[in-house]
């Protein structure tokens, strides 16, 4: 106690003057004043009365010296109430009102005065500051805010203030959590007010970089995300956000969430509707095509190949003129036509038109095209689809497999039970069941081949000979073949010249000696008197000890058989697993050549005829060649050994003969001179009944060409094996106009009775025949009597094939004039031809 008193001794005593000193210097007003309604000023400093621009004596005289007397009039009466209530709860007041100044402006006052007793009144000692600029600014926040919430929830979409650190929301609108499908608060339960708890599991990686690369480059935010919203479903987002705050160092951004699920639908849609047009192109080789009539652009996909390729279609598909100049001048009218009634009013059409392809050659395509209105008076758009036409033919009646694999006529030949009348050999029905016994007991070490074996060109020799001499040779062979591979097996004949044979060996060595000994008698034969030469083939399977199934050991075998099928000679080959893989490329090859026929892909190229000198072109050759999957192209010489076997390549100079002459019909239609032109064609495609129907309606009907313009090239071997239809057509051909050349004369059989029983106009030799051992007094003679010979009877005379300057001298000097080959233009695409040959 006596401390403290020694310490307030030592406090400085202030004077009252220094005290209202430091009162009116004050920034904060004071005053006191006498309880009651209207608050009677006891005293008040200047600062009070200059916060209300008044002098004392001024408010004196205004207010009669009451603080009431200043309030805002509608607020005295709430201001009364206040202060009965604070001073009933303590006696404290705590005030925020509205004074009207001398200037009748308004100012906000905070008001903060204490209660003390004195004398039995109660007296109130307070200060008073004017907070009019802090009340304004608050305003102004609070207005600035309910208009961010008005601007933010009018946002089609979610706003969103984060902190990226941990995606922690600051603020978020009603909009986002719209977006979400969740309520404010069931958001914060479920998620404690995380955003990052939404985001797919898949996005969250992605999110986190882009959001890393933003806050790195102090940049904006831009990506899509997806969201799971509350139903389990996935909403598509894109997020966009620039750095706004820092909250203890973590970056804040503030977000706009735009929902783009029915975006990101239409372009699923669009993608798959794309995807869908590309598949369904590729799979019908086709363009699809919309041409904008306003603008007279044409927009397409899909491809055309082997005919056109990318950037042929770019280059030649996007205006209806380009299409027009490669349509066949036959078409443009009908095009041009049909077209115009496209634009007129909404139509459909589909119509066939002959378009030139990338090696000038023309093909029959079918254009397919509606128009549409949109809800105009006349269409806007013409929607179409441009695609191959199936060249297919109905004289093909058979597939090539089937017609070439004649295992299939075993199942018939199985039924019958006794024995063949012709050989008499055993049925089959008895081969299948002594064969299978024969695997089911066979012992470990024994070992047994499956053969099957046929005559070359039987055919031939019923046509030529007569069933008599066909069946004389079926005897000889199957006696060949029982006095030598069959002595200790098994044989019978399945159908016509067909054979299966079965029998047991001990060593590979064995197995040769026993074919070699087969082929040996069959050379015995042949040099007997009066034999009439033959040859066969044959394959051979060399039976596994795993093998059960004898149908597939047979198939095997004539895999093997099939695989050398068309060698001259007698022929055997042995299956291995490579034989296989080999024929079945072989099969490929022939679906390739003949999808080839049937879309008019088929390339050609055109091989000057010249007449004495290379300025002299008198004609041309057509040479065909097929694009093969594996890029190559397959030449005529490696196509005519998969033609002549007929089937379904049977017609492959009828699909040659059509593009060649829908080439020769626009060069007409075109003011171009007209040069014959020669195409060669096989026995087999002239065998057909109706084969002189077919080119005629090609060659006149269609294209309107003269027949005297078409030569055909007949291999001088076809003549030798011709059947009777095919001497008729040959005749009927000659008869009609057509040019008939015996080609490769003199290279197989003598062709002296071909002159003398059928007509044709000329013969053609293959310069390969012109080598340095033939430059002989021998030869000469030969060949200079032939080519006499020939123009005695009015018969054109040609060399093609000529490479050499030897073969050139041989030629002329044997009296030939008329040339072709790689020696002087070689073999030319259609373009070249026709604009180095054809045009003045």
């Amino acid at each position: 106690m006596k401390d403290n008193k020694e310490q307030k001794k030592d406090l400085p005593v202030v004077s009252q003057k220094e005290l209202m000193t430091l009162i009116n210097s004050s920034e904060c007003a004071m005053f006191i004043a006498k309880s009651g309604p209207e608050l009677e000023l006891v005293y008040a400093n200047d600062k009070f009365y200059s916060m209300l621009q008044y002098t004392q004596e001024e408010y004196i005289e205004k207010s009669g010296n009451n603080l009431m007397a200043v309030v805002l009039n509608e607020e005295k009466q709430k201001l009364r109430n206040l202060i009965a209530r604070q001073a009933a709860a303590g006696g404290s007041l705590k005030l925020e009102y509205r004074a009207v100044r001398k200037d009748n402006s308004v100012a906000w006052l905070s008001l903060s005065a204490k209660a003390i007793i004195n004398e039995n009144h109660i007296i109130y000692y307070g200060s008073c500051l004017d907070i009019t600029r802090s009340k304004k600014t608050l305003d102004d926040i609070y207005n600035a805010k309910r208009e961010i919430d008005v601007m933010a929830n009018s946002i089609p979409g979610g706003v969103i203030k984060a902190r990226m650190s941990d995606f922690k929301i600051i603020y978020a609108n009603d909009g986002y959590f719209l977006l979400t499908g969740y309520s404010r608060s069931e958001f914060h339960m479920e998620f404690g007010g995380y955003c990052d708890s939404i985001i797919h599991p898949s996005d969250i990686d992605i999110v986190k970089k882009y959001i890393k690369l933003a806050i790195e480059n102090h940049g904006l935010l831009g990506f899509e995300c997806r969201l799971i919203i509350k139903s389990g479903d996935i909403k598509w987002v894109y997020i966009s956000g620039r750095r706004i705050d820092d909250d203890n160092g973590h970056p804040v951004y503030l977000c706009i969430l735009t929902d783009i699920t029915a975006k990101k639908r239409i372009e699923a849609e669009f993608e798959d509707n794309v995807k869908r047009a590309e598949i369904v192109s590729d799979i019908l080789n086709a363009i699809i095509w919309t041409y904008d009539i306003e603008t007279g652009k044409i927009k397409h996909s899909g491809r055309l190949e082997p005919s056109y390729t990318q950037r042929h279609q770019t280059d030649n598909f996007n205006e209806v003129k380009l299409i027009m100049a490669m349509l066949h001048p036959n078409d443009i009218d009908r095009f041009k036509y049909n077209f115009k009634k496209l634009i007129e009013s909404e139509k459909k059409t589909h119509e066939t038109y002959l378009i030139k392809n990338n090696a000038g050659v023309f093909q029959n395509m079918e254009i397919l095209a509606a128009s549409v209105c949109d809800g105009n008076a006349k269409p806007s758009k013409i929607y179409g689809l441009i695609r191959l036409k199936d060249e297919s033919s109905t004289n093909i009646a058979i597939e090539y497999n089937k017609n070439n694999n004649k295992l299939l006529a075993l199942s018939k030949a199985a039924s019958s039970k006794s024995n063949d009348y012709i050989t008499g050999l055993m049925p089959y029905s008895s081969f299948l069941a002594k064969a299978e016994k024969i695997l089911k007991d066979r012992d470990e070490k024994e070992h047994y081949a499956i053969v099957c074996a046929d005559i070359n060109e039987f055919l031939k020799f019923s046509h030529h000979y007569g069933f008599s001499i066909s069946n004389q040779i079926l005897k000889t062979f199957s006696k060949i073949i029982t006095d030598t591979i069959a002595k200790n097996g098994i044989c019978s004949r399945v159908d016509g010249d067909y054979f299966v044979i079965m029998f047991p060996y001990t060593q590979h060595k064995e197995l040769m000696r026993l074919m070699s000994s087969m082929v040996h008698a069959k050379e015995e034969i042949d040099e007997m008197d009066g034999s009439i030469c033959f040859s066969t083939t044959t394959g051979i399977y060399l039976v596994q000890p795993e093998d059960n199934e004898l149908a597939d050991m047979l198939e095997k075998a004539d895999l093997a058989r099939r695989s050398i099928k068309g060698l001259m000679g007698n022929h055997y080959a042995i299956y291995t697993e490579d034989l296989k893989n080999y024929r079945f490329r072989e099969d490929e090859i022939i679906d390739e050549i003949y999808n080839a026929m049937r879309t008019r892909s088929i390339e050609i190229c055109f091989m000057p005829r010249i007449y004495k000198s290379k300025e002299n072109v008198t004609g041309c050759k057509a040479v065909p060649r097929v694009l093969l999957k594996d890029g190559q192209y397959m030449e005529s010489v490696r196509l005519l050994k998969f033609i002549e076997r007929g089937g379904k390549l049977n017609e492959f100079a009828f699909a040659t003969l059509s593009s060649v002459c829908a080439n020769m019909g626009a060069w007409k239609m075109q003011g171009h001179k007209i040069v014959p032109l020669s195409i060669e064609i096989t026995a087999s495609e002239l065998s057909i009944q109706n084969a002189v129907d077919i080119i005629d309606d090609i060659v006149v009907v269609k294209n309107n060409i003269e027949p005297k313009e078409i030569i055909f090239e007949i291999h001088e071997r076809y003549f030798a094996e011709g059947t009777t239809v095919f001497d008729m057509n040959v005749e009927a051909l000659y008869k009609k106009g057509y040019q008939i050349i015996i080609s490769r004369f003199g290279s197989d059989h003598t062709a002296v009775n071909t002159l003398r029983r059928l007509h044709v106009t000329g013969i053609k030799f293959h310069g390969g025949y012109f080598n340095e051992n033939m430059n002989n007094h021998h030869e000469k003679v030969i060949f200079s009597n032939i080519v006499k010979m020939a123009k005695d009877l009015g018969l054109s005379v040609t060399c093609g094939g000529i490479q050499t300057k030897m073969q050139e001298a041989f030629a002329k000097e044997i009296g030939c004039e008329v040339f072709e080959g790689e020696m002087y233009y070689g073999k030319v695409r259609y373009d070249v031809f026709e604009k180095c040959f054809l045009t003045d």
